[in-house]
Parts: C-alpha cells; structure tokens; sequence
C-alpha cells in the first residue's frame, strides 16, 4: 500500500491518527495492505518486568492524538504494555489505547532511553554532567536521580543507547563504560565491579577492548552486553572486531562470542528480544538478535541486501522488526521477528525532502500491530510529522 502524508503537525493537532487491529489476525496476504479487520480482543496481563505499569486498552487498538502534547514533538518510547513516554514540551506517559495522557513530568533531557521496571521508569541519557539515570514511579513523580559518571569516579559512559541498563524488578543498574562493566544497587547504593577492561577481562581467545552496551537477561541473573575485542593470541594486522557476550550478576560465568563479519552499532532492547543493528556503513542486509530468556542467538534476513542502514527498529515486546530506507521518500518494512516474514510495507512521502534526510522514529506496538512513525522531530526548523498505520 502506498501512502501520501502530507500534513504538519499544526494539522494533526486538530486530527487525530488512528488505526485498531485484532491482536490475534493473521498478517495481511498482500505486504503493505492493512488489516480490514478492526475487531477487538482481550489485553494480555502484563508481564516480563512490567507488573505494576498502566493497564491500558492499548494491547488492542492504538491511537496517537499529537493534539493531546504541547510544543513540538520530538520522540517517544515504550512505556510498557502499550504506553509511551512522548517528548514534547514536557515529559508525557500516553495510553495508546485509551488516547488518554496519564501523567506529565518536566523533561530532564532532550532526549533518552526509557526503560520499563516494576512500578516505574528509568530514564537515561547524556546531560551537561555526562551520563545520568532519573528513576521515575508510575506517575512520573522523580525518585531517585543519578550522575553516573561522577558515581563510577574515573570511569565514563560514552554510549547513550544500552549505556544504562536497569533490572526488570527496579533494583539494580547496570553501566557499560569504556572501562568495565558496573552493577550498582539501587537499595544498597553499592557499586561492583564486573568486567574491568584495563585487568584484561575477556575469555582465553578474547579480550574485551571496549564496551558500548549492556542489557539484563534471564530473568535479572545475566547481564548480556557487547562492545569490541582482539584475538588472543594477538593476530597480525587483526583490527578490533565487535563482540557480544554475557555475565552472571555475581561476576561469574563469562561467554563471550565474536559475530563473523559483523560490525555491530547498537543494542536495542525489547521485552523478549535484545537487537543488535549493524553499523550503517557495513548493512548486508541481515540483523543479529538474541532471545532474553534463552540467550541463543539468532539472525534474521530482510528483503533488501543493503537494508537496515537507515534504521532498524524492535518492537516493544520484541515480536517485529521494522526498517527503514530512505530516498525521495520513506518506505517503512515491518517483519515477523521469529520467522522472518515481511508483515508490511508503508511508503510515506512528502513535499519536501528535508524530511528524509535523517533517519525516522519508528514503534511498533505488538498486541494491536501499529506503527508509529515520526519525522522531522529532531529537526528545529521542521514541524513534526506522525504517520500511523497498521500491519
């Protein structure tokens, strides 16, 4: 299905965007054609680290109101069970399905990762002071704010994406910096030490050069991150290569794995699922992910040999995987995370091509299969656009 979207958000104020799909419909026979079908079935109760987040209608049906947020949009972020935080003006935790805003806070950047936990929210991302960790309840009342790298006392996070990652339970932190790998205590305010790099923590063939991202797995026991390496013993002409692995949180138990000639860029997490895009200059077209539960590893191919280096996307549970390519307009690829199967294809365009110079923001909300796609929201001079559809 091709799709024009043309409107600003000064439109979309007075517009709400909508789309419903049945959690359970099989995906469309044709790529790219929506669902007819627009029943509704039961939510699933919440799980996986969000006990105690909003119970909404969203794990149903999804719709974005722009018009419910002041100022310009610039991003979201799952919140869990099918809520977002949205960035605008201020910070908003919206229900998607109830198209309801539940709560506000100030912004305390401009921009961060989000991260569901029982009864709340931690939020990350760089601040004037480097690295820092707001922990948030459910209504957005502040707990707990953290300068990381004043609490790693020498030691930096460099990396905004799967620098900070936080236990499902809300009780431990833990922070891949360039020179180790840290688990604090929320409760105690301990701080251990689990990976140093300048001791030459690795594995008999591998020693760890960098870390860039970490994320909890298995049920809070494991920390899965990844990062850069060398060879043991140290080969002729051999250039750091990237690297993922896993630890328990006692420090015990460490794998490391060198993925072949894959050059990897981020680690995204999703409730079931950790993805790890490649660096855009190397994208071949396939994507590395591993379960969350299991720690097996996977790779799952898409339609295009060169795609994935205008984006990739996971959704907030983990089931899709959404792409993006970028030219005179945006096409938008939703595929099946397990099987591999492309879902949908969304092509959105506009009159001017400022809007695809820079990659978009996509999310995918599992139980009702809704994208949302914002353009522009980085962009000062740009009105944001929101693009929904179902897949």
């Amino acid at each position: 299905m091709k799709k024009t979207f043309c409107m600003t958000l000064a439109l979309l104020f007075t517009l709400a965007l909508s789309a419903c799909g049945k959690a359970d419909s099989p995906a469309p026979a044709v790529p790219g054609n929506a669902p007819s079908d627009t029943s509704v079935a039961a939510a699933a109760p919440p799980s996986d680290g969000q006990q105690n987040q909003p119970i909404s209608q969203a794990g149903t049906s999804c719709t974005f109101d722009p018009a419910l947020f002041g100022g310009k949009l610039q991003s979201c972020a799952y919140a869990g069970n099918g809520t977002l935080l949205v960035l605008a003006d201020k910070l908003y935790l919206y229900d998607t399905g109830t198209s309801s805003v539940l709560a506000t806070a100030e912004a305390p950047l401009r921009d961060f990762e989000a991260q569901a936990i029982d009864g709340g929210y931690v939020l990350s991302g760089m601040g004037d002071s480097g690295m820092m960790a707001y922990i948030y309840d459910s209504s957005l009342s502040l707990n707990k704010e953290i300068a990381v790298n004043e609490l790693l006392q020498g030691d930096f996070v460099v990396s905004e994406t799967g620098g900070v990652a936080a236990s499902t339970d809300g009780k431990k932190l833990a922070f891949a910096a360039m020179g180790g790998l840290y688990l604090y205590d929320l409760e105690s305010g301990s701080l251990t030490t689990l990976l140093d790099v300048a001791q030459n923590a690795g594995t008999a063939s591998i020693s760890i050069s960098m870390l860039s991202g970490a994320a909890f797995a298995q049920d809070n026991s494991q920390i899965v991150f990844f990062g850069s390496g060398n060879s043991i013993p140290a080969a002729d002409g051999e250039e750091d290569f990237s690297i993922y692995g896993s630890i328990a949180v006692d420090g015990s138990g460490l794998n490391l794995t060198k993925p072949s000639d894959y050059k990897m860029e981020e680690m995204q997490s999703s409730v079931s699922r950790l993805f790890f895009p490649q660096t855009f200059t190397q994208a071949d077209g396939t994507l590395l992910w591993v379960d969350r539960a299991t720690g097996s590893a996977n790779t799952l191919s898409f339609s295009a040999s060169g795609e994935g280096k205008d984006g990739v996307y996971g959704s907030e549970q983990g089931n899709y995987v959404a792409t993006a390519v970028l030219g005179s307009d945006l096409t938008v690829r939703v595929y099946d995370a397990a099987s591999g199967e492309l879902v949908a294809a969304e092509v959105i365009e506009n009159s001017d091509p400022t809007y695809f110079y820079r990659i978009p923001r996509i999310y995918l909300l599992d139980k009702a299969k809704t994208a949302v796609v914002v353009l522009g929201g980085s962009i000062d001079e740009l009105d944001t656009l929101v693009s929904v559809f179902e897949f």
